[in-house]
């Protein structure tokens, strides 16, 4: 069976919270930075005159035609400056009163105390195995024992179906919708936001799987036809027919 997982196996202690069912809401999030550039262009074909050879040539007509378009409409043109962070939010239930699809007898006997502790740890600062041998390394080394910088929670990896990368979790809200007679919580709605942390290798694999999902649909029926409604000729031919 496939697993849900928020999890930081580095972590001291090693952080795995799996969800108990599937989400409410999976909710992605990309967005990129644009800026206007400080003018409408030029006129003149200059950088197709500036270009030598047919190649060249044909690439510079191209872009002075896409110059056309700021000067006349009078708008200065787009241009990409920097992406943000991928970011999930993501609602789901925890519920001490039921067993979730993995659970073997009951879900932590009876308690959802332990699944709001891993959740809890995601957002305190602690340490990590990386710390711990580095610190180790150290000390051997004669460079002192100080122990490392206790200022920043762990990152947190989102395994989930064809899901998988490294975040951060920005925001977590969890609101207590039932409580036990001793008080301690029965059931909760949970809320995460989550940020991409690109500083990773799981950009590498999102980069690749991408590139082959995308691939995949070159084979698909009528290709050819979108293909040529998407391109440049498609407005100019339909002038002639």
């Amino acid at each position: 069976m496939e697993r849900g997982l928020l999890a930081n196996i580095f972590a001291l202690p090693p952080l795995i919270f799996r969800f108990q069912w599937n989400p409410d809401l999976l909710q992605e999030r990309k967005r990129y930075k644009y800026e206007q550039a400080n003018s409408f262009g030029r006129w003149t074909f200059d950088q197709t005159s500036a270009a030598s050879g047919f190649i060249d040539t044909v690439t510079g007509l191209w872009e002075d035609l896409k110059e056309l378009g700021p000067l006349l409409t009078a708008t200065r043109p787009y241009h990409a400056i920097e992406g943000e962070p991928r970011q999930y939010t993501l609602e789901f239930q925890l519920t001490a009163d039921e067993r979730g699809p993995m659970d073997l007898d009951d879900h932590f006997g009876g308690s959802i105390e332990p699944d709001l502790q891993i959740l809890r740890s995601f957002m305190q600062p602690g340490w990590d195995d990386i710390d711990i041998v580095s610190w180790i390394g150290k000390g051997l080394g004669g460079k002192g024992w100080d122990p490392p910088c206790w200022n920043k929670p762990p990152t947190c990896t989102l395994i989930y179906g064809p899901l998988s990368f490294d975040s951060i979790m920005q925001d977590l809200d969890i609101k207590v919708t039932a409580f036990k007679e001793d008080l301690s919580p029965q059931r909760a709605e949970v809320t995460v936001t989550l940020l991409e942390q690109t500083q990773s290798t799981t950009p590498i694999t999102d980069f690749i799987t991408r590139t082959v999902d995308v691939a995949k649909t070159l084979g698909r029926e009528g290709f050819g036809e979108d293909a040529y409604a998407a391109s440049p000729i498609k407005p100019i031919a339909d002038l002639f027919m």
